[in-house]
């Protein structure tokens, strides 16, 4: 009976210590992402529902495919104005999804200017950067659905956990996790309000996870000693 008391309390430490261990490495991964951003960049995916349009307008309903672009154009320009307003957090660049194949190949001439024009004049400079869109998340990995070739993309792995966000992923475009602070609810189309809040967020988060690596950091350094 005292063995099987034993065990169970020393599966219970185990699975403890396993936790900790996975959340300190989900703290000290978010850290060094967060860091990489605040030195690098953004790059916000601009939608263009291209294939939906094509379709409209191959069956004739060219009115539809008018409004759909338009639609676009508007939702697209109101986002890029929320950044533009709103993130200071890093630097931001634009471009249109359908580049994306072309940004991660390190291409030139796929950045877009204020007025959600190509300018061949902007360039990528940062070492590091992130994607952040407008979209939904799901409860473990995002999804990218234009499924671009060359792409490491991933498939469903479950159900849809929020709409209506903006989230930033890595360049494999897969969502970032917790606790990096990687998305951010809209309601009503209010871009400006959840940008707002994003960015918030990343400098709070920022001066969190920072503080809190170089705490664990200290500590450790003073089992060493100690140990000596």
């Amino acid at each position: 009976m005292m063995n099987r008391f034993l065990i169970v309390i020393c599966l219970t430490v185990l699975c403890v210590f396993a936790s900790a261990q996975t959340t300190s490495t989900n703290r000290t991964i978010a850290t060094q992402q967060i860091r990489d951003l605040k030195n690098g960049a953004l790059v916000v995916r601009l939608k263009t529902n291209d294939k939906s349009i094509e379709a409209y307008r191959r069956s004739g309903r060219n009115e539809l495919a008018d409004k759909l672009m338009e639609e676009n154009r508007i939702q697209n320009q109101k986002l890029m104005d929320a950044f533009i307003g709103f993130y200071d957090f890093s630097k931001v660049y634009f471009i249109y999804a359908k580049s994306t194949n072309a940004l991660l190949k390190n291409e030139t001439g796929i950045f877009l200017n204020d007025k959600m024009e190509v300018d061949t004049s902007i360039k990528l400079t940062e070492k590091y950067f992130f994607l952040a869109e407008y979209g939904s998340i799901t409860a473990n990995l995002l999804t990218d659905e234009y499924h671009y070739k060359s792409v490491n993309h991933t498939e469903p792995s479950g159900t849809s956990a929020s709409t209506n966000v903006i989230f930033i992923s890595d360049t494999s475009l897969a969502q970032l996790r917790e606790p990096f602070p990687f998305y951010q609810q809209t309601y009503l189309g209010n871009y400006n309000k959840a940008v707002d809040n994003l960015n918030r967020n990343l400098h709070k988060a920022f001066l969190r996870l920072d503080n809190s690596v170089q705490e664990e950091r200290r500590k450790l350094k003073q089992q060493l000693k100690q140990l000596k």
